[in-house]
């Protein structure tokens, strides 16, 4: 049999420092792959960033689940897992998505009627108004209503805004972004919403100096349209239909190369996926 190599020296060298010592022997088998169990408390060490001695039951039962998924992967697939360090879990998931790109193939396409209930969910929330906003803000009345006269008097708000404005977005002509009503201080959220788009308002009081906000664009309170939360939509029934297929396919391959954990090499309750032995077919 083949066996996932230990740690790197470094790693060894690091756990010996702190304290993490780690133990001998053969934690599970993955077709002809033995996975040892410092191996694995290693990769404990590197995706909790804390003692494997500290990490609760729980938290390690669910490590083993997809540490031993990853084995299954790779195993599958026939690659050397020795290539992908236990120490390193992003580079080993990073690994393991591409793979199980080429075992599984890619994700059935979102349903169209899971869709259309989704849309549906989506707009039945009345969502309050909205507004895209410029601001300015200066730290007395008097500066306050010199730059609002400037303004009357045809300069450009966001020039402007770079010029006399101490807000840390002065420099991107003082851009809110999109607020929603209800988000602010209530004096500032009235004088917003009662503005329409195109028009700026007077001085206005606020925690830090004196306001002056430009709508560029009002959102009325209602329901999104479709074309705005349908792409969302589709993203997380994309998600949910990859993790589902990559359940299942992880599944398909464990029941062809054969998973045995070795339960009394674990100092821990383990209740996972992989508790009885699968059989390779």
């Amino acid at each position: 049999m083949r066996r996932i190599g230990v740690i790197p020296a470094l790693c060894v060298l690091a756990c010996l420092a702190s304290g993490c010592g780690t133990d001998e022997g053969v934690l599970a088998r993955v077709g002809e792959v033995d996975v040892e169990v410092a191996t694995f408390q290693a990769h404990l060490v590197a995706a909790t960033d804390e003692p494997w001695q500290g990490v609760t039951d729980a938290v390690a039962s669910r490590l083993l689940d997809q540490f031993l998924d990853q084995e299954i992967v790779l195993v599958a697939a026939g690659r050397e897992s020795q290539t992908v360090p236990p120490t390193a879990p992003v580079a080993r998931s990073t690994r393991v998505r591409r793979l199980l790109d080429e075992l599984c193939g890619p994700p059935p396409a979102a349903d169209d009627d899971e869709v259309d209930a989704g849309v549906a969910a989506a707009q039945s929330v009345e969502r309050p108004a909205r507004a895209r906003v410029r601001q300015m803000l200066l730290d007395t009345l008097e500066e306050a209503e010199a730059a609002r006269l400037e303004l009357d008097e045809g300069a450009d708000f966001e020039e402007l805004s770079r010029r006399v404005s101490r807000a840390p977005n002065a420099g991107g002509g003082g851009d809110l972004g999109l607020l929603t009503e209800g988000g602010l201080p209530k004096n500032l959220d009235e004088v917003i919403f009662a503005l329409s788009a195109g028009e700026i308002s007077e001085a206005v009081p606020g925690p830090s100096g004196y306001h002056i906000f430009q709508v560029l664009e009002v959102f009325p309170p209602g329901s999104p349209p479709r074309e705005e939360v349908e792409p969302e939509v589709r993203r997380r029934l994309g998600e949910i239909a990859a993790r589902g297929h990559a359940s299942e396919c992880v599944r398909r391959l464990a029941g062809e190369v054969g998973v045995t954990v070795v339960q009394e090499q674990l100092w821990f309750r383990y209740e996972g996926r992989y508790a009885e032995v699968i059989h390779a077919s």
